[in-house]
Formats: C-alpha cells, sequence, structure tokens
C-alpha cells in the first residue's frame, strides 16, 4: 500500500474534523491538531532532508537519498 502524500491527509484530516459531530468538541480539537502536527512534521522533515548533503562519491550509501526516500514511504515529498 503506497503512502497518501502529507498534504492530501492533513486536508483530510481538516475535512473531517469538521464533519465529526462530537457535544463538546473535544474529538474536532483533537483531529484538527493532528492534522496541524502532520503538515508541522512534514515540513520539518522536508528541510531537515535539504540539509543533507548528496554524496555524490558513494551514491550507494549517500544519506540525503536514502533519507529521500525513507520520508517519500511516509508521504512526505521532498
Amino acid at each position: 500500500m503506497r503512502a497518501t502524500d502529507t498534504k492530501t491527509l492533513a486536508s483530510a484530516m481538516r475535512v473531517l474534523s469538521a464533519e465529526v459531530e462530537s457535544e463538546d468538541g473535544i474529538a474536532n480539537a483533537a483531529i484538527a491538531e493532528a492534522a496541524q502536527r502532520i503538515d508541522d512534521l512534514g515540513a520539518l522533515a522536508n528541510e531537515m532532508a535539504g540539509m543533507l548533503a548528496h554524496d555524490r562519491a558513494l551514491p550507494d550509501g549517500c544519506k540525503a537519498c536514502a533519507m529521500q526516500k525513507r520520508l517519500a514511504e511516509l508521504g512526505v515529498v521532498v
């Protein structure tokens, strides 16, 4: 199964937050906070991946390439 990209996932969470009916609003707030956290962590991961230099001498052992691959598997597009 392919992971949904972070923007789509956070957007879906925001829709859920608006649509879920809860008497006290706690569920809505938790879902909205989760959406914001997903956005924030995606942006942080993207920024951190950009800080890694590509190792052109060792393309198979390049930490930047490995990080980008792992983030893509999680749905974070770098």
